[in-house]
C-alpha cells in the first residue's frame, strides 16, 4: 500500500511546485504539441540517504527543473508558461557527453584532513537516466558546493571562499556572509524516490519468497495427496484383510466344531469297538478247540 501510494505521488509529481504540476497537466491534455519533457531533474538524481536531506534542501529549486531534449522544446515550454499558465518554470536542456561547459576559475577549499570539508557535492551525487555522462558543471551551484562537518567549519570557511557554498548535513547552507536554512515539511523527491526503490526491491524480495513458499506449498499438497491416496489404499487393504480374518476365524470355528463332533463320534466308535472286542473274544476262545480238532482230522 505504501509503494502504491508513493507511485501515485511520484507519477502525479505531487512533490513539485504548482506551476510545474500545471505544466505537465497541460502537456498531458495536449496543449503543447511537440513538447515532451523527459521529467524533472529529481528523476535523474540518486544520492545516499546520508546526504539526502542536505541535497534536497540545497537543490530544492534545481530538482524541479523540467528536463527537455533541446533548446526548441525549452522555448516551447517558456511560451506555454507565458501564454496559458500562471507561475514560472526552469527548463534544463539535457546535455550529452560531448557538451562543454566552462568551469569558472574559483578558489576552492581543500577536501579532507582537519579543515572540516567532507567532500565535494558532485562526489556524493549520481546522475542517472541519460545524465550519467553529463558534465559536472551542468549545474553551477552543484559544482561549487562542498559538504562540511559542522557549523564552526562552515562559518570559518564561508568568508574565506566567497564563491563556494558550504553545506551541512541538516541542509543549512553557508555562502559568503549569508546562511540559509529552515524546516521543510514532508519528504522531498529524492527521499520519496529512494523509498520507492527500497519498497520495490522489498516487494520483489517478498514476492520471490512468496513464490517459493507457494511452490513448496504445492509440493507439500502434492505429497499430501499422494500420501492420502496411499493411505486410502492401505485402509482398503486393511478392511479386506480384516474381512478375510473374520472369514478365517468363522471357518476356524466351524472346523473346530466339526473336529469336536468327529472326536465325539470317534470316542463313541472306540467304545463300540471295545464292546465288540469284548463280545468277540470269548467266542474266539470257544472256537479255538473246534478249529484245532478240524485241522487234526485233515
Amino acid at each position: 500500500a505504501r509503494k502504491d501510494s508513493l507511485s501515485e505521488v511520484i507519477s502525479h509529481r505531487s512533490y513539485t511546485t504548482e506551476s510545474v504540476k500545471k505544466l505537465f497537466t497541460a502537456i498531458e491534455k495536449g496543449q503543447a504539441t511537440g513538447l515532451k519533457p523527459l521529467g524533472v531533474l529529481a528523476d535523474f538524481v540518486e544520492v545516499d540517504s546520508t546526504h539526502e536531506k542536505a541535497i534536497e534542501e540545497f537543490l530544492h529549486e534545481e530538482l524541479e527543473y523540467v528536463v527537455v531534449g533541446n533548446w526548441d522544446e525549452a522555448q516551447q515550454g517558456i511560451e506555454l508558461m507565458k501564454k496559458n499558465l500562471d507561475g514560472r518554470a526552469t527548463f534544463l536542456v539535457q546535455p550529452n557527453a560531448e557538451s562543454e561547459l566552462r568551469r569558472g576559475s574559483i578558489i576552492e577549499p581543500p577536501v579532507g584532513g582537519d579543515g572540516g570539508v567532507i567532500a565535494r557535492l558532485t562526489d556524493v551525487l549520481k546522475f542517472t537516466n541519460g545524465f550519467s555522462q553529463a558534465p559536472a558543471a551542468v549545474l553551477p551551484r552543484l559544482l561549487r558546493c562542498f559538504l562540511v562537518s559542522d557549523v564552526a567549519a562552515a562559518q570559518r570557511l564561508a568568508p574565506q571562499f566567497p564563491d563556494v557554498f558550504f553545506l551541512l548535513p541538516d541542509g543549512i547552507c553557508y555562502h559568503g556572509y549569508a546562511v540559509s536554512g529552515g524546516k521543510k515539511t514532508g519528504s522531498g523527491p529524492l527521499a520519496l524516490k529512494r523509498e520507492l526503490r527500497e519498497l520495490s526491491s522489498l516487494e520483489n524480495t517478498r514476492q520471490k519468497e512468496l513464490d517459493e513458499s507457494v511452490e513448496r506449498l504445492n509440493t507439500v499438497e502434492s505429497e499430501i495427496a499422494a500420501l492420502t491416496e496411499m493411505m486410502e489404499q492401505l485402509r482398503a487393504q486393511q478392511q479386506s484383510q480384516e474381512k478375510a480374518a473374520i472369514e478365517l476365524d468363522h471357518e476356524g470355528r466351524k472346523l473346530a466344531e466339526e473336529m469336536q463332533r468327529a472326536t465325539s463320534r470317534l470316542s463313541v466308535a472306540k467304545m463300540d469297538l471295545q464292546r465288540l472286542e469284548n463280545w468277540v473274544a470269548p467266542l474266539l476262545q470257544q472256537l479255538q478247540p473246534a478249529q484245532r480238532s478240524r485241522l487234526a482230522r485233515k
